[in-house]
């Protein structure tokens, strides 16, 4: 069984970027802001506490900030 590993960011790529974005964060927003690739931002979105839309995924974006202030990293 593969470990599951986490995504670390060292830096945003652009500090205001995340926080021009909308209150509510697609799985684009997410690949955008940290440089990860669709399947991957799918991902972080699934871990963390989200909700749909229709059929599409969003997360709030201060669960992302503060997953992020916490643990340094994304799932």
């Amino acid at each position: 069984m593969a470990a599951q590993q986490s995504t670390r960011v060292s830096s945003l790529r652009d500090s205001s970027s995340l926080t021009n974005r909308p209150e509510w964060l697609s799985p684009r927003d997410i690949a955008e802001v940290f440089g990860v690739g669709k399947s991957k931002s799918y991902e972080i979105c699934a871990t963390l506490p989200h909700i749909y839309v229709g059929r599409n995924i969003r997360v709030h974006r201060l669960t992302v900030l503060q997953e992020f202030r916490e643990k340094g990293c994304l799932p």
